[in-house]
């Protein structure tokens, strides 16, 4: 199936997915360098531990923990495995010369703990345990990855509030008009075909991945299991991705027409003329942008589907669809 409308459709989700990508990059750059996971994981740890900041300073400081933080200087890891949280936990209540798994000594060491909030809950998953160590640690990890889920969603909202500020700065910086890039697609078949192409090449690569959740699980037999999520390096453009994306936005001609108008008003488009024309594409592409890379991808993807679909020359006609009708004599 090859219809111009389908390959604008193609062309613009496949442009959609490109500034998704940047923005994604530039997201995951921002929250390196603010730090916004640890900030997250320990104000979702300050939560958990009923707000002691002395029991989480001590936490911090158990060799299990401190080794996973990137400095000394660090607010506190990225990412905390449950097993080791609940390890170093229970190493620092059993006290020191107390196994970790030994529950006569972590049931004192719960009484002694200066937050009744803490106490209640690991009192309440002790007795569950029925003083059990394995099963006292089970549900313990399942206590901290439920809360962890919690922080997952916090981190969530706030990058999806930073995607739709950076989608609004790209957009503006790249003059992304969905309305021109259509129209641009519409009236130019070479340029159609061409990027056509250049989204089935992107679309055959891996799905890009939204870097929100601080963990996964990948093992379904094992839900305590997690590993962290790392930011994939293959999401950027490449150079022919890039040269397709600067045929279709940049400010060369609207800056022609400013020029133009300069030397004479009654040619070429004034400062608020140009704004104006570009305000509804704008938005449309902060909105479309804002959706994420997978949701583009996906997207794509479908649309590839239906422009694929389509009988093959050898394959066999339907025996419920009415067939020609007999020749008259």
């Amino acid at each position: 199936m090859n219809l111009p409308v389908l390959d604008v459709a193609i062309g613009i989700s496949f442009v959609f997915l490109l500034l998704s990508l940047i923005c994604t990059t530039v997201n995951e750059m921002l929250a390196g360098v603010r730090k916004s996971r640890a900030r997250f994981l320990d104000k979702g740890i300050t939560r958990l531990l009923g707000g002691n900041d002395e029991i989480k300073k001590l936490l911090y400081q158990h060799p299990l923990i401190q080794s996973l933080a990137e400095s000394d200087t660090a607010i506190c890891p990225s990412y905390i495995p449950a097993n080791k949280f609940v390890t170093a936990a229970l190493d620092l209540i059993s006290g020191k010369g107390n196994a970790v798994n030994d529950m006569a000594a972590v049931r004192a060491g719960i009484k002694s703990i200066p937050n009744e909030h803490l106490q209640v809950t690991l009192t309440t998953l002790l007795d569950k345990a029925n003083d059990d160590a394995d099963v006292f640690h089970r549900l313990c990890e399942q206590w901290f990855d439920e809360n962890m889920d919690r922080v997952t969603g916090w981190y969530k909202k706030h990058t999806q509030v930073w995607a739709l500020i950076l989608a609004a700065c790209v957009t503006l910086a790249l003059n992304a008009d969905s309305l021109h890039m259509a129209a641009l697609l519409w009236t130019t078949p070479t340029l159609r075909a061409s990027l056509v192409e250049q989204a089935k090449v992107r679309a055959d690569k891996a799905r890009p991945e939204e870097s929100l959740p601080l963990v996964e699980y990948p093992d379904p037999t094992n839900p305590t299991a997690s590993t962290p999520i790392n930011v994939p390096n293959d999401q950027a453009l490449t150079p022919a991705e890039k040269a397709q994306l600067a045929q279709l936005t940049g400010w060369d001609s609207d800056l022609k027409d400013f020029e133009d108008w300069k030397k004479d008003s009654t040619t070429g488009k004034s400062p608020f003329a140009i704004l104006f024309s570009h305000i509804a594409g704008w938005l449309l592409t902060i909105i479309a942008v804002s959706l994420g890379a997978p949701f583009w991808f996906d997207t794509l993807n479908r649309f590839m589907n239906i422009r694929n679909a389509g009988r093959a020359p050898d394959e066999k006609r339907d025996k419920s669809s009415p067939g020609p009708s007999p020749a008259l004599p």
